[in-house]
């Protein structure tokens, strides 16, 4: 008697898990994030691999890599102001149609032979400056599709399709890039960039206008920027990413290919890396399909210590089921916490200002990718790939400390969304390190 509740409420859960995709304008976007994510999934491989193959060292496909981050961290501020200013109508198919064109030209030069490492640097920059507009803009749109209260499991659904269509795309595009050549890779990613374009223009423009408050650019930047400093656990997030992502890219995308490709067995073995880490990112979304963390300071602390246990592995040269299931681990914890944020941020951000919040958020956490970049390539040639890891996993692991460090971080919560999402006022001029509760400002809405 007993067991048929359980039942019950297992269904009622997995029917309000699958809630979302009954919305058409969640579809159309969903099913577009999709199909980008399916040529993104094979393309950064094809161009690792790429510049590996013309430049010849990890400190090449550095050099790649930091052209194609640094234009992300100089345009993300003007991105997130243009998301809040034009609708979402305009941004979103004309930067996935400039992503098309540009993967466009990248597999012309591959496949004729002419892709050379400063003709990959300039294509990965031009790259990471549409990314910029792209980034805030899409992330933006999904709280604006579905009602509050199906937010979390709209934004695990996302991530569990379009992580989940990568488990298997690294597996058969590592293979197909050893024997074809990363050229049709990256022409598929073109293909889907155009296909997601299409898609994206059939989406309705917003009802509400694309922008409230202040009627110039650098007026509308300071408004975001007083948004952004009012929450000093958002801001410890952020510092936190700054120190973490970079690490983690480092080592898993610069780092690891080097790797796989001195013992694993090249582009096979990544493939399989690869697919790990998207494994572990559909099981992540899937758990906050059914379940939502209260506490959000443990979160944040586990998931940087989690990131830690690939680079440990790999330092000490672990058998690859070990290396498998350490980055299956990292990327459950990371897609956690991704899907806890990106709830709670619109719960305390006007979607008028969510756009520059997202995009000073990223603008930080890319901070120190470009030397990031740079230097490991230059230190894991000069000092050797176990020093190299042997270091990330150290100081991802000291940065788990951070989140306990602040008394709001600790007391956050995913509470039950309110019928009406409301934005924590904001105030003028920001809260000192270590205020909790911000002061209303006159006229503005609480």
């Amino acid at each position: 008697m007993t067991a048929v509740p359980a039942v019950c409420g297992w269904r009622a859960r997995a029917s309000a898990a699958a809630a979302p995709w009954r919305d058409r304008d969640y579809r159309v976007f969903l099913t577009a994030r999709v199909l980008s994510a399916s040529g993104s999934a094979i393309a950064p491989l094809a161009l690792s691999f790429a510049a590996l193959d013309v430049g010849g060292t990890a400190a090449a496909l550095g050099g790649v890599l930091a052209a194609g981050c640094l234009p992300q961290l100089l345009v993300a501020l003007i991105g997130g102001v243009a998301t809040d200013r034009y609708p979402r109508a305009r941004i979103l198919p004309a930067g996935n149609l400039a992503l098309a064109a540009l993967q466009t030209v990248a597999t012309v030069l591959l496949l004729s032979g002419h892709a050379g490492v400063p003709a990959l640097a300039g294509l990965s920059a031009a790259s990471g400056t549409v990314t910029a507009f792209l980034d805030p803009a899409t992330k933006k749109t999904l709280p604006s599709l579905v009602a509050p209260d199906r937010l979390q499991q709209a934004n695990a659904l996302a991530q569990t399709a379009f992580n989940g269509i990568k488990i298997l795309v690294p597996v058969i595009g590592g293979p197909l890039i050893a024997l074809t050549g990363p050229g049709y890779a990256v022409a598929f990613d073109a293909a889907t960039f155009l296909a997601a374009a299409v898609l994206l223009a059939r989406l309705p423009d917003p009802s509400t206008p694309a922008t409230a408050g202040p009627a110039t650019a650098w007026a509308e930047f300071r408004d975001g920027w007083r948004a952004f400093r009012a929450h000093g656990w958002l801001m410890l997030w952020s510092l936190q990413g700054c120190i973490t992502v970079p690490l983690w890219l480092v080592g898993y995308v610069l780092l690891g290919p080097a790797y796989a490709k001195a013992r694993l067995g090249r582009a096979a073995g990544y493939g399989l890396m690869a697919a790990g880490w998207t494994a572990g990112l559909v099981l992540g979304a899937l758990a906050c399909m059914v379940w939502s963390p209260r506490r959000l300071c443990p979160v944040a602390a586990a998931v940087s210590a989690a990131m830690a246990l690939p680079m440990a592995a790999m330092a000490t040269t672990a058998p690859l089921p070990v290396l498998l299931a350490v980055i299956v681990i990292a990327g459950a914890a990371l897609n956690i916490s991704a899907v806890s944020f990106n709830t709670l941020l619109p719960r305390v951000i006007a979607e008028h200002r969510l756009g520059r919040v997202l995009s000073l958020n990223t603008a930080v956490q890319l901070v120190f990718l470009p030397p990031a970049y740079l230097l490991a390539g230059q230190a894991a040639t000069r000092y050797g790939l176990t020093t190299t890891f042997t270091v990330i996993a150290t100081v991802l692991l000291l940065c788990a400390a951070l989140p306990p460090c602040r008394a709001d971080f600790r007391a956050l919560t995913l509470a039950p969304v309110p019928s009406q999402p409301k934005e924590i006022a904001v105030p003028h001029p920001p809260l000192p390190l270590g205020t909790t509760t911000p002061t209303p400002v006159p006229g503005e809405e609480a």
